[in-house]
């Protein structure tokens, strides 16, 4: 018995370790706000550096980006974000988990890199009748400690 908890701890740890790669990959990379029920709940929340934001929320700041990114400024770069992670820990049982991870972004602009962005974060899971999906992020932009 023993065996088979560990092996769905695991399994569970692979599922959400591809459901966060996936959906920022997504819907954050490919700015594609078609895909937030694929990921995330209805009563999503994120808790991003003091803000919270919802589904419609992300709705909005995705198509935002698009729209600076697609201005007649800037619609002569190519812009894209590339996505790395390092998970820490993760705990699941039937129902609900949970994954912590160091999320980076690198921004480029014509293969250029503009900015590096690194937060830390928890992904909370909860298991539907559509398989395993995320409730809530809890987001906050990593800073160094000083030596």
């Amino acid at each position: 018995m023993l065996a088979s908890v560990s092996f769905a701890q695991s399994a569970n740890e692979s599922e959400f370790k591809k459901l966060v790669e996936n959906s920022f990959q997504e819907i954050w990379s490919n700015m594609d706000e078609s895909k937030i029920s694929k990921y995330y709940t209805e009563d999503f929340l994120l808790l991003e550096d003091g803000e919270i934001w919802n589904n419609d929320s992300v709705k909005v700041a995705i198509n935002d980006i698009k729209s600076r990114f697609q201005s007649e400024e800037n619609k002569m770069h190519k812009f894209e974000r590339i996505n790395r992670f390092e998970f820490l820990k993760s705990h699941s049982d039937n129902n609900s988990g949970w994954i912590a991870y160091h999320n980076y972004a690198d921004i480029k602009m014509n293969e250029t890199s503009i900015a590096k962005i690194h937060w830390i974060e928890t992904a909370m899971f909860i298991k539907d009748k559509n398989g395993w999906r995320i409730q809530a992020l809890h987001s906050t932009p990593f800073k160094e400690k000083e030596k």
